[in-house]
């Protein structure tokens, strides 16, 4: 079985697969001041709670966006796999990466692109829901082509009422109408429905730019409300991040380590 691990700056998400089959997720916070030891229990306590055997462990493919993490996690992983540990990045990128700077291309990215190129071609448009909320565009033989990167709703909500002393946290959901009729509206009129429109809006300028049919498929868990309430995104698959690690390390003819 392979184990792998989406590490973003909020959640490190884990998925294990049986081949090519993912048979179970977890996910936990991503405290950057956690030991290997630490990282280590964690996982071998999910897995017991799986009842998972850790010696049927074969390989851990890691795509990270957190440096300090990345040692910690090679070393926990050391005693289960051995050397049987690798990270995706734009060193082990199996896929062009047609930017300017490589190098800065995010870990996370790149395995949406692997995992929704090989299930729907390209080019496609793959939205990322997380901390961040990326736009990666991937062409017809795969390449990475480069996006955008916007805030995150919550958190620029966060950010609206920690600096407004009249504004208050609010539930994030979809108002019934644009014109608040008090805070809370006013917040979710702005906050919900802007977003909406910005996300929707850089979709169509990415179609625009293109100028071929684009396919539109978003992941992650913040993602399935927007899937929902725009007919421009066409796919959701939350978990397409950790399909890309599988079949990055599935295609490796020397795993990685």
């Amino acid at each position: 079985m392979l184990l792998v691990l989406d590490v973003g700056n909020t959640n490190i998400v884990l998925g294990l697969f049986r081949g090519d089959v993912l048979i179970h997720t977890w996910r936990v916070t991503s405290d950057r001041n956690r030991t290997a030891d630490e990282l280590r229990l964690t996982v071998r306590s999910l897995l017991a709670e799986a009842h998972v055997d850790s010696q049927e462990i074969a390989g851990v493919a890691i795509a990270s966006v957190v440096p300090s993490l990345n040692l910690p996690l090679a070393t926990a992983f050391k005693p289960l796999v051995g050397e049987n540990v690798g990270f995706l990045n734009s060193s082990t990128s199996p896929i062009v990466l047609d930017v300017e700077t490589p190098h800065t291309v995010g870990a996370d990215r790149i395995a949406n692109c692997i995992a929704a190129h090989a299930a729907h071609g390209g080019p496609i448009l793959i939205l990322d829901f997380g901390t961040a909320t990326t736009f990666d565009l991937a062409a017809e033989d795969g390449r990475f082509l480069g996006g955008a990167i916007a805030p995150e709703m919550r958190l620029a909500a966060q950010a609206l009422t920690d600096r407004a002393a009249q504004l208050h946290a609010v539930e994030l959901r979809i108002p019934a109408s644009v014109i608040g009729k008090n805070t809370m509206t006013n917040i979710q009129a702005g906050v919900v429905l802007g977003f909406l429109d910005l996300v929707d809006g850089l979709i169509q300028r990415f179609k625009a730019e293109v100028g071929v049919p684009l396919q539109v498929i978003a992941t992650g868990g913040k993602g399935e409300m927007f899937y929902q309430q725009l007919d421009s995104i066409e796919l959701y698959d939350p978990v397409l991040t950790l399909k890309g690690l599988q079949l990055w390390w599935s295609h490796q003819s020397d795993k990685p380590s």
